[in-house]
């Protein structure tokens, strides 16, 4: 029968030498969990995807939650709000999301899985829906990260001729500052953050743009802090939208400032 007698009163009773068959009776330690889900929540001056603005230069409110394995396996659900102006019929942008991560080392990691963009209620002026499919890409070195996206159906609607197989290459920094190993706990909370992207439209080449970042988040007990400088070269004949404060033009230049939270 296994001993239950305490190991601070087997201490007491038989000695220093007994200490170590008597802790042996001591509850083991629960093992790590393999799952983790997180929940995010963000506060934005306006939603750029891709640098053009999903909600015609208004403020979002987006969130999601997230689950990821051990093994590399995740999954997510995230949403934001749009502007009815850009997605006719549609106020709101759904995202459902899977892949797998692999890491080679602690420096080198891959990743590949897929994400669907659903706009509930929303349809375009021919009846078709915005709803896309994107295959992803990637891999990172540090906090160097690279990512190509595959559209698996027609792009955001566009649909004669078809626009499957339209491309998204980016490139992404974050540099934490606790990098330089300064040692001040203030400036260790700052990220440096850039990106570049090129998008390419199959079949609608004055769709095709580049659009950039450069900005920074702070982490301030526990709330992210961001802000960033986001422009495009897009045509502004083709990402001008009427609206009733007048035409819009949503790929312009803008600082897109946000708060954001993870739990």
């Amino acid at each position: 029968m296994k001993n239950t007698i305490p190991a601070t009163l087997c201490a007491l009773t038989l000695g220093l030498t007994a200490v170590t068959a008597c802790a042996d009776d001591a509850p083991a330690p629960e093992p790590a969990s393999p799952h983790t889900i997180t929940g995010n929540l963000g506060f934005f001056s306006d939603y750029r995807f891709r640098g053009i603005s999903q909600t015609v230069k208004l403020p979002a409110v987006q969130g999601g939650f997230d689950y990821a394995h051990s093994s590399g396996v995740y999954a997510g659900t995230w949403a934001s709000n749009v502007s009815h102006y850009l997605f006719t019929d549609a106020n709101m942008e759904w995202d459902f999301y899977g892949g797998y991560n692999f890491k080679l080392n602690d420096d080198i990691g891959l990743t590949a899985g897929g994400l669907y963009y659903y706009y509930p209620g929303g349809k375009t002026g021919n009846g078709k829906r915005w709803d896309t499919f994107e295959a992803n890409f990637g891999g990172n070195w540090k906090w160097v990260s690279g990512k190509l996206w595959y559209s698996m159906t027609d792009f955001f609607g566009l649909s004669d001729p078809n626009s499957k197989g339209s491309t998204y290459i980016e490139g992404n920094v974050g540099f934490p500052m606790s990098e330089l190993k300064i040692g001040n706990p203030w400036l260790d909370k700052l990220t440096l953050v850039g990106h570049i992207g090129h998008q390419q439209v199959k079949h609608y080449g004055d769709f095709n743009y580049t659009d950039w970042k450069i900005g920074a988040t702070y982490d301030l007990f526990g709330y992210v802090l961001g802000a960033a400088y986001v422009d495009t070269n897009a045509k502004k004949n083709f990402y001008t939208l009427a609206t009733n404060r007048g035409d819009k033009y949503i790929g312009s230049s803008t600082i897109v400032l946000s708060v954001s939270k993870t739990f």
